[in-house]
């Protein structure tokens, strides 16, 4: 299937996005930041543990994560996980229950990863200018819901790599539960825990001693860890990468000024 963006790269996290996610986060840096611990109900963890059985399902149907979690967790689809597990917080069973009554959210996991890869062909091959709501409306009505090519050439059999399961299983459960923690989107998450960190930080957490406990118990002990990393390792990174590029073309600047 060809693409007409690459959800990886798609709409960067703003200045001002990375200084909320900062101040949530309460930097360890910053002791006059209030640390408040959201404090994880048991329908936060079914959400989480849906989430996780989400990737897991992608996983055994042959999509490498590295691949599909840039294109759910950047997709509109996955906004629908977050407004509709944000909204939820709070609420009685009943109301819970009418505010799922959406199709795809009642379905198996594997439906609402066809449904994606379904919903990203049509708008892929949507001409600039054309309404996409419109096309994706049309589509459904024409009935018109085959598998796109890239669901079409997944194996046959089904993808039985154990290890390859449980971390596509431990990334979704851990991408849903930052959105929980931060009240964040999927979309911001992603932006600042792209697929390679998180496999780097897996393969470290396997071989620690918190790699064998329980993921319920760990999840949010995990995701502290990971706020670590991100504002005292990788913001810093990036901020330095960021000027030794200005600097770069700053100087690249003046040597073609004193040229002329």
């Amino acid at each position: 299937m060809q693409n007409s963006r690459n959800p990886a790269k798609s709409r960067p996290l703003s200045a001002n996005v990375k200084r909320l996610m900062r101040l949530a986060r309460a930097s360890p840096q910053n002791d006059r930041v209030m640390k408040v611990a959201r404090r994880f109900s048991n329908r936060d963890l079914a959400y989480c543990h849906k989430q996780g059985n989400l990737f897991m399902e992608a996983a055994s149907m042959g999509l490498s994560m590295e691949d599909f979690a840039p294109r759910f967790m950047t997709s509109q689809l996955a906004g629908v996980f977050d407004v509709s597990f944000a909204a939820a917080s709070g609420m009685e069973n009943d109301e819970l229950s009418n505010l799922l009554r959406i199709p795809m959210l009642l379905k198996s996991p594997e439906v609402i990863v066809e449904a994606l890869y379904w919903i990203d062909d049509i708008i892929s091959r949507a001409s600039e200018g054309e309404n996409k709501i419109l096309l994706l409306s049309q589509a459904y009505e024409a009935e018109r819901l085959q598998l796109p090519a890239a669901l079409e050439e997944l194996p046959k059999e089904p993808n039985r790599n154990i290890d390859e399961l449980a971390y596509a299983y431990w990334l979704g459960y851990i991408y849903r539960c930052e959105c929980l923690l931060h009240e964040e989107s999927s979309r911001m998450v992603y932006g600042a825990f792209d697929e390679a960190i998180m496999r780097k930080a897996y393969e470290e957490l396997i071989k620690s001693p918190m790699g064998q406990s329980d993921l319920v118990d760990c999840a949010v002990d995990v995701c502290s860890e990971l706020d670590r990393l991100l504002v005292e390792k990788i913001w810093p990174a990036q901020a330095k990468h960021k000027r030794r590029l200005q600097d770069k073309e700053l100087e690249r600047k003046n040597n073609n000024d004193k040229e002329v």
